[in-house]
């Protein structure tokens, strides 16, 4: 019974189970106060005042203007991608798409010209696709704070889209080799 119970566990439950399987040492944390003065007494409150602080409200995009075109989509070229894909560790966690970069590498090798498309039409719309913006964040108390109950005694670790990460790389080389072109 118990082992029909844990092979029909899904998503989060998993992770539930888990923690109940291997207890972990809590550390119990006083009231969270927000830079504003206020303060969070419940976990779920905790939780979305570091969510918040972290990670402001987007606005949508609603005032967003698409800048005017220009030819960078054209500098996304093969080797371009590969230059940004390839020194990647196939080790690194994934985000919440869950494609890590050892099936980036194997997608790349498979269909290149798909990814290809996509990091052309990123640099063509002038931003990436929302999917790829999205997080998965972890939040870890910093070592050695004398004041747990103040948000900036806690950091995030965000595990970002591999695919969001090789259009930045591809951005960012981008942008270096025009700045030197300058």
């Amino acid at each position: 019974m118990c082992r029909e119970y844990l092979q029909n566990l899904r998503g989060a439950e998993v992770w539930r189970a888990t923690r109940y399987a291997h207890p972990r040492a809590c550390m119990a944390v006083e009231a969270t106060t927000h830079r504003e003065g206020k303060q969070g007494n419940a976990t779920l409150q905790k939780e979305e005042m570091l969510r918040r602080e972290s990670f402001p409200p987007d606005d949508d995009n609603q005032y967003y203007e698409l800048p005017p075109s220009g030819s960078a989509h054209t500098c996304g070229t093969e080797q371009a991608v590969e230059r940004a894909l390839f020194p990647q560790l196939v080790n690194k966690a994934p985000g919440p798409d869950k494609l890590s970069f050892g099936a980036t590498w194997l997608l790349w090798k498979r269909d290149n010209e798909r990814i290809l498309r996509l990091m052309k039409a990123a640099f063509r719309r002038g931003r990436q696709p929302s999917v790829s913006k999205w997080a998965t964040g972890v939040v870890i108390p910093m070592p050695g704070k004398d004041d747990y109950t103040e948000l900036k005694a806690y950091r995030f670790r965000s595990l970002l889209s591999c695919i969001g990460k090789v259009v930045e790389k591809l951005d960012g080389a981008l942008l270096s080799d025009e700045s030197k072109r300058r």
